[in-house]
């Protein structure tokens, strides 16, 4: 499939998506059209970020701009959209981050509207509609949310003012909040983009002070405090 083992950047305010190969040497794709910012099957407004299904299909989250998810074909090809602006529950004031999680469920991060959509795909997989998502409910007064891990268990968010992540069960109840430090040599702004390795090691970065960082799990700590590798579609 196009997207294994592919380096893809996101470049926001170029409302653009760059797909390189794995070393970085070699630009294979490009999604929407450098500083042209629009919104039909091509062009992209503020895009924020890409989830990747099973069978070649990703979905495009479009984002500040257009407050909508695209679906593509692996061939790149428009498949379908939906998600649309407004302050109902339902409605986006930003897609931000993309998740997909057990029983074929996809997570949404709203940040301006500082809530998480989540939705059910209700297509069979192997069909031309397929994937086809329905709008199950909001989380709401999350705070200010930035991005997510579904893992198969329960799923984790990182939240700003104050900085912290927050895991919490499939039902919405809290589990644990992780608040990060604001002060000294390993102070953080913002938790704004995160990911998990196989050995546990969260890799993390915050925008406001212009930092990527790698921290390692504890000695002794317990799995289940842990945040594990994405979930993936099966």
């Amino acid at each position: 499939m196009m997207w294994i083992k592919k380096v893809w950047v996101v470049d926001e305010t170029g409302h653009i998506i760059y797909v390189f190969s794995n070393d970085g040497k070699e630009l294979l794709l490009t999604i929407g059209e450098k500083n042209i910012p629009g919104n039909d099957h091509y062009h992209l407004n503020l895009p924020q970020d890409v989830a990747f299904l099973p069978n070649g299909k990703y979905i495009i989250a479009d984002g500040i701009g257009n407050k909508r998810m695209i679906i593509r074909n692996e061939d790149h090809s428009y498949h379908s959209e939906f998600g649309e602006g407004g302050s109902e529950s339902h409605q986006y004031g930003s897609v931000h981050s993309l998740a997909f999680g057990p029983d074929e469920m996809l997570y949404v991060v709203d940040r301006i509207n500082k809530d998480m959509k989540i939705y059910q795909q209700i297509a069979e997989v192997n069909s031309l509609s397929y994937p086809n998502y329905k709008y199950i409910e909001s989380w709401s007064d999350l705070g200010l949310i930035l991005d997510l891990i579904v893992n198969d268990d329960s799923l984790w968010i990182t939240e700003t003012n104050p900085p912290r992540l927050k895991q919490y069960s499939f039902e919405g109840n809290l589990l644990q909040a992780i608040e990060l430090p604001t002060s000294g040599s390993n102070f953080w702004i913002e938790m704004h983009s995160i990911s998990v390795d196989k050995s546990g090691n969260l890799y993390a970065t915050d925008n406001q002070a212009g930092r990527p960082r790698k921290l390692s799990p504890a000695m002794n700590v317990k799995p289940e405090r842990l945040i594990k590798t994405p979930y993936q579609v099966k």
